[in-house]
């Protein structure tokens, strides 16, 4: 079967027809959205995503869709769907494959780098991928290289080779992704820069269809059996300590912010956040309720112990904000400092800890009263971080 091949995200929608790319990076940003501003105008975006997939595909009947390997499996099948409303069939890959198909089908892992986030996986779309977290600003790689090079390494040294994804419509993409080769080279691994240019030759007809039936739950597109793999990759990148994952804890995913590594839900959404009320942070955010997510700072450690210093800055606080501080607290088996931040509709219960010479902050936000919808994620979190050496 022949079929035409269109990139889909991280920025825009690439294909052999031309898309208008003020409204294509609209949909990537909005894709799970119901309905999206464009030109200050509301559209459903599924009408949107039909649009650009047919202007994108130029009338074809059969598209291939190739979308972040991140991306869920509702996210997926949005895609799918918009597509199928104008009558083509339609196949959903993931770059992962769709990458290792134009280096003739060798399973190799993949570095694919997007504006917040670098995601190392394996050669297969299942693995569970580690996440690094970036900050670009202007033209200059904002994450350590040798960061993205140690991750490689802990996932298994990329013996049948690399490939590194960086899109041109990434921020600071191109220097982030030759200083990663670079060290990749360095270290004496097969490096291959993705052409994406080259999907469009690529065979695809064994590419599998988005199924159906496939549970809609968003962030379970990740088998749990690939759960170990995540746990095993924890523990070379930073010695962190980890459990087992049982009930109703989801598939973890391995996230690396500066010097920690912690372990994440795979699914969740990682947002930097620079400015407004609070100390520079990364939030991690449940795509179920927004209002769900995990907090994460890091510091020195400076004089004093964390306790003393803590508590002397939460005095100079309004009353009533910083409550139930807990100088002795044990969390996940791990000994830290906790306190509860009290905020309109919600509430942050704060664990504080140090290793070495770093303090790491995680903050476990729930609706007001309703702690028990974040505490699986929090308690994998504060278990497992951990300063990556």
């Amino acid at each position: 079967m022949v079929t035409t091949v269109v990139e889909v995200g991280p920025v825009t929608v690439r294909g052999p027809g031309p898309v208008p790319a003020a409204r294509a990076a609209i949909a990537v940003a909005g894709i799970d959205d119901e309905t999206v501003l464009v030109e200050d105008e509301p559209v459903a975006a599924a009408d949107l995503w039909a649009e650009l997939l047919d202007a994108a595909g130029a009338g074809a009947d059969h598209l291939t869709l190739v979308c972040p390997t991140w991306w869920t499996a509702d996210q997926r099948r949005r895609l799918a769907a918009a597509a199928t409303s104008s009558g083509v069939e339609v196949v959903v890959m993931q770059r992962i494959p769709a990458l290792n198909r134009v280096v003739g089908g060798v399973s190799r892992m993949v570095v694919e780098i997007a504006d917040e986030l670098v995601v190392i996986s394996g050669g297969e779309a299942d693995a569970v991928p580690v996440v690094v977290a970036r900050h670009a600003d202007g033209d200059e790689p904002d994450v350590d290289p040798a960061a993205i090079v140690r991750a490689v390494i802990a996932m298994g040294g990329g013996a049948g080779g690399v490939i590194v994804d960086a899109p041109p419509d990434v921020i600071a993409a191109a220097g982030l992704g030759a200083a990663v080769a670079a060290g990749l080279r360095a270290a004496g691994m097969d490096v291959t820069s993705a052409d994406v240019g080259a999907w469009r030759a690529a065979p695809t007809a064994s590419a599998a269809p988005v199924p159906a039936d496939a549970p809609t739950r968003r962030g379970r597109s990740m088998m749990s059996a690939a759960v170990a793999v995540a746990v095993a990759v924890a523990l070379i990148l930073g010695g962190l300590a980890v459990a087992a994952w049982h009930g109703r804890t989801p598939p973890m995913t391995v996230l690396v912010e500066g010097r920690v590594g912690v372990q994440i839900p795979a699914g969740w959404t990682v947002q930097r956040v620079t400015d407004g009320p609070g100390s520079a942070r990364v939030q991690i955010v449940s795509p179920s309720d927004p209002q769900v997510m995990l907090h994460l700072t890091q510091s020195a450690v400076g004089d004093g112990a964390i306790a003393d210093t803590l508590q002397e800055a939460l005095a100079g606080q309004p009353s009533g904000v910083f409550v139930d501080f807990d100088r002795a607290a044990v969390v996940a088996g791990r000994p830290v400092v906790r306190y509860r931040e009290v905020r309109s509709g919600r509430e942050i219960r704060w664990g504080v800890l140090a290793d070495g010479p770093v303090r790491i902050a995680l903050g476990c936000q729930s609706p007001s009263g309703a702690g028990e919808v974040v505490r699986p994620a929090c308690e994998a979190a504060i278990r497992s971080a951990h300063v990556v050496r």
